[in-house]
């Protein structure tokens, strides 16, 4: 409990932290109010809309995931950049505890980001739609569904932010990458100029539209895996990123 309590201090202390959630709940209610109340129906035609995909747009979950992987990168590469890293390893020898420590810490400020950001898109962007659009309501299951796997999605992404900062060690290539990689990687694999849609379909934001049915109708609908996959990669990334972390930080020098 002492050392869960000082990740705490020391993530409470970080400027950063509280920019992000500023940002993040900000960008949330603007782009469900923006997408719900530029939404025009005609009479009859409301049946064939999908309301989820104003409060759980894919783009705007995409920019707060990124947001939260970005905060994940800077808990692990903030602490190397400053040394710090150095006196948490001589009070605490056991490295996999202080990973541990860490993600516990960041995972439950952004299940709290996560859950707030959520709420916020659903109510602000059923205001935007009443009298247009309805069924935006946490009593039915799929629209309970999809806000809490939203809710998981920072969650999802600090943990990820966090397995990239342990690898690159360095705030400004960590952010770099987690940008280039939950970001511009899907969106350069998932264009016509390289036809490797299929790859984007393993990536967290993929899985979450596949199963939270928040993906928005086009002309090229995104590639996205089956339901029983998408629910195994939401299961899969948030081990996988903790044990790289853990991985990176026992076995490399500080």
């Amino acid at each position: 409990m002492n050392l869960i309590a000082a990740e705490w201090i020391k993530i409470r202390s970080l400027r950063s932290t509280y920019g992000l959630l500023v940002l993040g709940l900000g960008f949330a209610a603007a782009a469900a109010w923006w997408l719900g109340s530029r939404v025009h129906i005609a009479p009859g035609a409301a049946s064939s809309f999908n309301p989820l995909i104003y409060p759980y747009n894919d783009t705007t979950w995409g920019f707060l995931t990124v947001l939260a992987a970005t905060f994940g990168a800077l808990v692990i590469a903030g602490e190397y950049s400053t040394g710090l890293i150095r006196t948490t390893f001589i009070a605490v020898p056991a490295r996999h505890q202080v990973v541990l420590a860490k993600a516990l810490v960041a995972s439950a400020v952004m299940a709290v980001f996560g859950v707030t950001a959520s709420l916020v898109s659903l109510y602000v962007a059923g205001a935007a739609l009443s009298g247009q659009l309805s069924g935006l309501s946490l009593d039915q299951p799929v629209v309970l569904r999809a806000a809490a796997l939203s809710a998981l999605l920072p969650v999802l992404g600090v943990l990820v932010g966090m397995a990239i900062g342990a690898l690159l060690r360095h705030p400004a290539a960590a952010i770099g990458a987690v940008w280039g990689v939950l970001l511009l990687l899907p969106a350069v694999l998932g264009s016509g100029t390289i036809d490797l849609g299929s790859v984007t379909q393993a990536m967290p934001l993929a899985a979450w539209a596949a199963i939270a049915h928040t993906s928005t109708p086009g002309p090229h609908p995104t590639s996205l895996p089956g339901t029983g996959v998408a629910w195994a990669l939401i299961a899969v990334w948030p081990l996988l990123s903790l044990a790289t972390a853990t991985v990176a930080i026992t076995r490399r020098d500080t």
